[in-house]
């Protein structure tokens, strides 16, 4: 497994919460393994949609067979697509698509909409920093500052829009004036895979990394610490809060599984029974009666946890590489 390009080891997702008109999880599957070449029933990947808490799950797009890598809803119900060739954007809950890029755009690996802004995107890819200003209109690169531009993950400032983190190869790389410039961020020189905002305070970042587990950042990024102790698998890619209790979190491992922490970071415990792939790249939490926990996996599909995390069940899409898990909340509903 570690042979893999980073291209294939790194676009890992964790969760993202955004306002929507309707409690959507987007699913995005990258490939499977049980696709032959040329033949006529190989599995259908690209974008999956659930409204029922991921219960049942609705094929839409693009087309039947597609990379895919991230998903994720606006504030004002567009659904922008992060993918093999590019960034693609849907008005109509994912009925049509439009590419948005141009064919220099390839391996798109995140797509965030700003939270100020739904006509403001970005999108890490393999080649750096894109920005949109206009709803996908026109594209620029902003990776002005980048030492080497290849990039996994970027989170915007829920408080600041103009402040951004981006995961790179070389560490977190930090920008103050909404990307057009950037600066490496007080971080160790590592491989970044995912970084997040907490849900309520503002002020604190959270990064997987790879082979140095969890760094955390209590003011707004100025310094970092590890945040280890039980984690014995130390490659994260994804990073999820339990809304209803922000001090638990959830952190998908290469090799590990799931971890949880039930006190903010401070101690991790292994979560992983019934999955029988520990290559976790996705996870999400939909909250509700009971909480549901989703998490993708690398040539296993996906499972599905009703009691956060103490026993998973196979849940569809086998032997495929679920690659991104994302929630926009019900109208009215707690992000």
């Amino acid at each position: 497994m570690r042979s893999l390009s980073k291209i294939l080891l790194v676009a890992l997702v964790g969760v993202l919460q955004v306002r929507g008109e309707d409690g959507t999880v987007y699913m995005s599957v990258l490939s499977s393994r049980k696709h032959r070449l040329n033949a006529a029933d190989n599995p259908v990947v690209g974008l999956y949609m659930s409204s029922d808490r991921g219960v049942t799950w609705s094929h839409r797009g693009w087309g039947e067979y597609i990379r895919t890598f991230y998903t994720e809803a606006g504030s004002d119900g567009t659904i922008w697509f992060a993918c093999g060739n590019g960034v693609l954007r849907s008005i109509d809950r994912g009925k049509s698509w439009r590419v948005t890029t141009g064919s220099d755009v390839t391996e798109v690996l995140k797509v965030h909409v700003s939270p100020a802004d739904p006509r403001t995107v970005f999108a890490a890819t393999a080649y750096g920093i894109i920005r949109s200003r206009d709803g996908g209109k026109r594209w620029e690169k902003v990776a002005r500052g980048f030492h080497r531009t290849f990039t996994s993950d970027i989170v915007i400032d829920r408080a600041n829009p103009g402040h951004l983190f981006a995961a790179s190869e070389e560490g977190l790389y930090e920008s103050k004036n909404g990307g057009d410039s950037w600066s490496s961020a007080r971080f160790p020189r590592i491989m970044a895979n995912v970084v997040v905002q907490h849900p309520t305070r503002r002020h604190e970042f959270w990064a997987g990394t790879e082979e140095r587990g969890l760094l955390r950042s209590t003011d707004s990024g100025k310094s970092w610490r590890e945040a280890n102790r039980g984690l014995r698998h130390r490659t994260v890619y994804a990073l999820a809060f339990d809304p209803s209790d922000p001090a638990r979190m959830y952190a998908g491992t290469y090799g590990g599984g799931v971890y949880r922490s039930d006190d903010g970071g401070a101690r991790w415990v292994q979560k992983c029974r019934g999955l029988s792939i520990l290559d976790v790249h996705a996870v999400v939490f939909l909250p509700g009666s009971p909480s549901v926990l989703l998490c993708g996996t690398l040539n296993g599909g996906l499972y599905r946890s009703t009691n956060r995390g103490e026993g998973w069940l196979f849940s569809g899409q086998e032997a495929a590489q679920v690659w991104g898990l994302s929630y926009s909340p019900a109208a009215g509903e707690n992000p």
